[in-house]
């Protein structure tokens, strides 16, 4: 599975020549929203980086971050969290609940959503 098959993919369509696969991930932030109830993850892609960017972007970037935005969440399921979160994402989107999961090391995060809508990319200078 690719990341410009998730819904809202137009910009990560326009910066990759060829679509990225979706694989592992390095987990930023999660925010639980009561409204919807939704969900919203940002991560940097690992060793993904656009090779089509905008000019406005310049070349001098080394991170790539993008988030997903989930809604109508149930079956929340969130454990372990360190320093370094470093895990494979998986999406199974067949029928009405779409399945989210991210695991790697501690980390363990599942749950069903209606709908799973991407964010970004964007890029940054990480030293």
């Amino acid at each position: 599975m690719y990341w410009t098959e998730l819904p809202c993919n137009e910009l990560m369509k326009r910066v990759f020549s060829q679509p990225p696969k979706i694989d592992c991930i390095d987990l930023f932030d999660i925010e639980i929203n009561h409204n919807g109830p939704s969900v919203i993850i940002n991560f940097d892609l690992i060793n993904i980086l656009p090779d089509n960017p905008p000019a406005k972007w310049g070349t001098d970037f080394n991170r790539c971050r993008v988030g997903i935005y989930c809604i109508a969440v149930t079956d929340l399921i969130i454990s372990g969290v360190s320093k370094n979160m470093h895990a494979k994402i998986t999406f199974d989107l067949n029928g009405d609940k779409k399945k989210v999961t991210i695991k790697g090391g501690d980390l363990n995060i599942s749950f069903k959503c209606s709908h799973v809508n991407l964010t970004g990319p964007s890029v940054y200078l990480s030293r």
